[in-house]
């Protein structure tokens, strides 16, 4: 198993999964009957950008179910939906250098 250099801190997983309460992609759309698996992390990035990571922070993570996240192509396909989501529990925006208003 590889190890990131930024880690998911298990404070930080606590504090998604407590702000999450569940597996986000029913709220963003999907089916709840379709949820199954444990429920994992996903880090979600606020610009498209390959072979970056999200930072392991909770305006980058969001909860979801085994099922959405790694059986299925659901979060991949769904990142606006994603980060448009993250926007409005956060405060997170496109623009890393422009202050939140």
């Amino acid at each position: 198993m590889a190890r990131h250099r930024d880690p998911v801190t298990a404070e930080v997983r606590i504090a998604v999964l407590r702000r999450d309460a569940g597996c986000v992609a029913p709220r963003l759309g999907a089916a709840y009957h379709e949820c199954a698996g444990p429920l994992t992390l996903d880090h979600v990035k606020d610009q498209p950008r390959m072979g970056q990571r999200a930072p392991s922070d909770i305006a980058h993570l969001v909860t979801i179910c085994r099922y959405h996240h790694i059986d299925t192509p659901w979060a991949t396909s769904h990142r606006p939906e994603l980060r448009e989501y993250l926007r409005s529990v956060e405060g997170a925006h496109d623009d890393p250098d422009e202050p939140n208003p």
